[in-house]
């Protein structure tokens, strides 16, 4: 069967996961091409400071994404995600994310959105810690 005229929906390219509390979803220095989307639960998202501790820099929500920095600029990640509760996660791949951004401009600004919001309470964090 011919397929190179079907198109494909971003959900079909979307992968639901799941991870039981206290799970790593992935560690700090991770190479990765996805980012992931909270469907229910909560996810921590852990670095270490300069004595080797890990420190909590950002807890994620329902309805939340994380991993996006390292998966924009295809880069190691930065922080580790640890699942605090069980949670079910959407994992997003390039394509499907390529797919979103022409199906859901409004997402795309919710996302956006959200990215502003965590980089204000991670400074917010670190002038405390200073």
């Amino acid at each position: 069967m011919d397929t190179s005229n079907q198109t494909l929906s971003s959900e079909s390219l979307l992968i639901e996961t799941r991870y039981n509390a206290g799970d790593f979803i992935f560690f700090e220095g991770d190479l990765d091409s996805n980012f992931y989307i909270v469907k229910s639960g909560k996810v921590n998202i852990l670095t270490k400071n300069t004595k080797g501790e890990r420190i909590k820099v950002a807890q994620i929500d329902e309805g939340e994404s994380f991993g996006e920095f390292a998966f924009l600029d295809k880069t190691p990640r930065t922080a580790t995600a640890q699942a605090e509760t069980a949670v079910t996660l959407i994992l997003v791949s390039e394509l499907a994310f390529q797919k979103l951004l022409d199906d859901l401009p409004i997402w795309a600004s919710s996302m956006l959105k959200s990215f502003a919001h965590r980089i204000t309470l991670m400074n917010e964090r670190i002038k405390k810690q200073i």
